[in-house]
C-alpha cells in the first residue's frame, strides 16, 4: 500500500507521564479500496495498528474524520494536547477533503 496521506500526531506531558503518539495514513490496496491505518501508544514502544478498508471515498473520510476530531478533545481527556510530528501528503491530494478544518486550523495551522 502506497501512503497517499500521513498525519502523526504526539501529546506529551512530564507532569502526568504522558508521552503518546498517534498517526493516521491513508492509501490505496492492490484492488484500489481505501485503506486508513492507525497506529497508537507510548513514544517508544511498540505501536498498536488498526487498519480500515473500503471501496467508497465517503467511509475512509470518516474514519479519518472521526479519528482526528477525537485527538482535539485530548487536553480535557488526558490533560495535554496532540502536536503534529509528521505531516506529508502526496501531490494533488485533497487535504481539505480528508482533514476536518477544525483539525486543519488547530494542529497544523498553529
Amino acid at each position: 500500500m502506497l501512503d497517499l496521506l500521513t498525519i502523526a500526531l504526539e501529546a506529551h506531558s512530564d507532569e502526568r507521564n504522558h508521552h503518546r503518539r498517534y498517526e493516521v495514513s491513508v492509501g490505496r490496496d492492490l484492488l484500489d479500496h481505501w485503506v486508513v491505518t492507525v497506529r497508537y501508544g507510548r513514544v517508544g514502544a511498540p505501536l498498536r495498528e488498526l487498519r480500515f478498508g473500503s471501496p467508497d471515498v465517503e467511509s475512509a473520510h470518516a474514519v479519518v474524520h472521526d479519528r482526528l476530531r477525537r485527538r482535539l478533545s485530548a487536553p480535557r481527556r488526558i490533560g495535554c494536547g496532540y502536536g503534529v510530528r509528521l505531516f506529508s501528503a502526496a501531490p494533488g491530494m485533497p487535504l481539505r477533503a480528508w482533514i476536518p478544518a477544525e483539525v486543519l486550523n488547530t494542529l497544523i495551522m498553529s
